[in-house]
């Protein structure tokens, strides 16, 4: 018997269940990396208040932001580093070949009513009222005061209606345009001159119909009201400018006075104050004023000649 009890095979034994521990039972070890001395403190409060391993760690966590966020306010901003302003970007620029340089020569000539191209004086328009009329200073007034009233006015009227009716029947707008505010410039005149105006006679109506206010309606390029405006002033600054400078030069010429008071004793040439004289005298004007402007136009065009031969240097 007691050699086969031996011989029976044993059962084998239940493995035991783990035991859990609380947490009362023993201390708990926390493994916390760069754990600083508010950290440690913080873990062993909670830890001895019976929290979990996670509240501790939470707590250890929260005391390390506080004491970072107190380092930050205590130190002193790190000054920023001054904004350099950015680099223009470099643009290439176009360089004017010669062809473009001298045709923004001569448009300029053209554009330049007071010296380069005088209506008056360059061009002949408005030749019969300054050498008939014009024989006194008084007299260039009136006429550059109607000037004034006419010369832009009917190019802003006249450009207007030609944008209405497409730019067709462009004389008859530009000749009646003249004559409808003709009639508004003479009483303006009649009521600043008076009795006076008659002293134009037939040329200050003359006026109306002048190429130096209805030229443009030569040209079939339509321009804008803005254009118009600027090269109607031009051309009516350009015009007075003359005007006055040749009723000046045959009143001291002819009667020898300025503006109707008496300079000289006797005049100098009193065939100054003579149609005929008028004449003569603008066409002397004429020729030295135009010879000192195409002096003036051929020194700017040799000008922009040798730069474009140094260039191909």
């Amino acid at each position: 018997m007691p050699n086969n009890e031996k011989n029976k095979p044993r059962k084998a034994a239940k493995p035991s269940k783990p035991v859990k521990r609380r947490a009362s039972e023993g201390p708990q070890t926390l493994i916390i990396p760069q754990i600083s001395p508010e950290m440690l403190e913080s873990a062993r409060r909670a830890a001895s208040e019976g929290k979990s391993a996670q509240e501790i760690e939470q707590a250890a966590l929260e005391a390390d932001a506080r004491r970072k966020a107190e380092q930050a306010a205590q130190q002193p901003p790190e000054p920023r580093p001054a904004e350099q302003p950015a680099a223009p970007k470099s643009e290439k620029r176009h360089r004017k070949t010669r062809d473009e340089a001298e045709e923004e020569l001569s448009q300029r000539v053209h554009d330049d009513h007071l010296w380069l191209n005088n209506p008056l004086i360059m061009r002949g328009l408005g030749l019969a009222p300054v050498v008939v009329a014009a024989y006194d200073l008084k007299n260039a007034w009136m006429l550059c005061v109607a000037a004034i009233l006419l010369l832009t006015t009917t190019r802003l009227l006249a450009v207007a209606i030609c944008h209405l009716t497409g730019n067709r029947f462009r004389p008859v707008i530009y000749v009646y345009s003249a004559a409808i505010l003709y009639i508004p410039a003479y009483c303006l005149l009649y009521y600043w001159f008076g009795a006076d105006l008659t002293l134009l006679g037939i040329y200050l109506p003359l006026l109306a119909v002048e190429p130096v206010i209805i030229k443009r309606m030569e040209n079939p390029d339509l321009e804008t009201l803005g254009e118009a405006f600027r090269r109607g002033i031009n051309n009516t600054v350009g015009f007075c400018i003359a005007v006055l400078l040749v009723g000046v030069l045959r009143e001291f010429l002819g009667q020898g006075s300025f503006f109707g008071n008496a300079v000289l004793s006797q005049a100098p040439l009193p065939l100054a104050g003579e149609p005929a004289g008028g004449f003569i005298l603008l066409g002397v004007i004429a020729a030295l004023w135009t010879g000192v402007a195409n002096a003036y136009v051929r020194y700017k065009e040799e000008e922009v000649q040798h730069i474009y031969v140094e260039r191909r240097r």
